[in-house]
């Protein structure tokens, strides 16, 4: 067992014994036990919303929600369904514990813990998971197409994205590579930057560089300094942008985002000797083969000073980042205006972020409420988009790894090191 797992186990006991003792609440025993009353909105420091307890033991991560519940991995490598209600069912097993994981088409696709790509065809739920010959990079995102497999590989000393498709006997094979590398943890998304219907294609980080920006926030030194927008097919460049030196992308992701122009944006942050800032890069009107940046916010004011977006949404209107998330952690409201991202300070103490994690966003955002760790990473604070308040919404505990918004963005599940919960406002 992980350090982790022991530490879990220890903390699991000590909480069951104080329970026995009548000196706070025990480990629900089933997934309906409300653990926190009703909702109080009168003042900060009081809790809002429920938790209810969810009978899954082990769990190492919680992954992106679908429709009907999340995927949670435990330490054994098995894939886990979590349905809103608290129900579990175990789907399949051999994945690895950590590393990003990617769904859609009737599909989950992850690391194997062998190295090599896994896939589960949720359609055929009894089928065992499918592989490759080809290992991914550690660290590497993926992304689900209908018919494909984005991942990052390595070749000849560099990362490059790789194009996976199923045989004929449902073993995945690469029949394309892109020729420029990418980030070693670069995270592939689809979308489309030209406005036609069906257009979406691939869009990356890449350009790695180590020696420009020495910041390690994300678990190395690598940055990217160039924006790929490759087609799905064959992963040729279809637009790119280059930032000069000193500039980088201090990123792993680009997150889709609506231009109050039509057009749909990537969101990034770019850093440099003023620290980070919030951007983003767009398809350029005037030529066909370039991207470029179409909006961008302040810097934070100096080097090595970084900010972290929290739960953007692709038509939201607004963005919401936390400056400095490992040092005081102050929350921003950023809205458009021309070409300027406007920030406005809105409440200090929160964070989602780790040092040295590639874990980007840790936070949820429910209805008008957005979730997101306290400092101190032993509860979760509530901050309420509409009127600027905070409220605890869970007690003190042990400290949050991971939290992630429902499809319906109704509830939100949040794992600690000693426990897996449904929270609903």
């Amino acid at each position: 067992m992980s350090r982790l797992g022991s530490r879990r186990h220890v903390l699991r006991s000590i909480s069951s014994t104080l329970a026995l003792l009548g000196i706070g609440p025990a480990r629900a025993a089933s997934p309906d036990t409300t653990l926190r009353g009703a909702a109080n909105r009168q003042a900060h420091g009081k809790v809002i919303g429920t938790l209810r307890d969810i009978p899954l033991r082990d769990v190492q991560r919680v992954d992106a929600a679908e429709k009907d519940g999340w995927w949670a991995r435990d330490e054994a490598g098995r894939l886990w369904h979590v349905t809103a209600n608290g129900g579990t069912r175990q789907v399949a097993h051999g994945l690895a514990p950590t590393g990003d994981l990617a769904m859609g088409h009737g599909r989950v696709a992850g690391r194997g813990l062998d190295g090599r790509l896994w896939v589960h065809d949720t359609t055929r739920p009894t089928a065992p998971p499918s592989r490759s010959e080809v290992t991914l990079a550690p660290h590497g995102g993926l992304c689900v197409l209908p018919l494909a497999i984005i991942a990052v590989v390595e070749q000849e000393g560099s990362h490059v994205l790789a194009r996976f498709e199923a045989d004929a006997g449902g073993k995945w094979q690469v029949v394309a590579r892109s020729r420029e590398p990418v980030l070693p943890d670069a995270v592939p998304v689809t979308v489309d930057l030209d406005g036609r219907h069906g257009g979406a294609h691939i869009a990356v980080l890449a350009g790695p560089d180590a020696r420009r920006y020495q910041h390690a926030v994300l678990g190395d030194d690598i940055e990217g300094t160039r924006v790929l927008w490759l087609e799905r097919h064959s992963l040729e460049s279809l637009r790119s942008l280059h930032v000069d030196g000193p500039g980088v992308f201090e990123d792993r992701l680009l997150r889709p985002w609506a231009l109050r122009d039509g057009r749909t944006g990537l969101l990034t942050m770019q850093s440099g000797p003023l620290g980070a800032q919030l951007v983003v890069v767009a398809a350029s009107p005037i030529e066909p083969s370039k991207l470029e940046l179409a909006a961008s916010g302040p810097a934070i004011g100096k080097r090595n000073r970084w900010l972290s977006p929290a739960s953007v949404l692709l038509t939201d209107g607004e963005i919401w980042a936390v400056h400095t998330p490992h040092i005081g952690g102050v929350l921003h409201r950023y809205r458009a205006e021309g070409s300027a991202l406007v920030a406005d300070r809105m409440a200090t103490g929160l964070t989602n972020h780790r040092l040295g994690a590639r874990d980007l966003d840790i936070s949820a955002r429910v209805g008008p409420w957005l979730l997101l760790p306290a400092q101190d990473w032993r509860r979760a604070s509530a901050f309420d988009t509409r009127t600027g308040s905070i409220l605890d919404a869970t007690p003190d505990g042990a400290p949050i790894l991971h939290a992630v918004a429902s499809a319906n963005r109704e509830s939100a599940i949040v794992l600690t090191e000693s426990r897996l919960a449904i929270w609903a406002p």
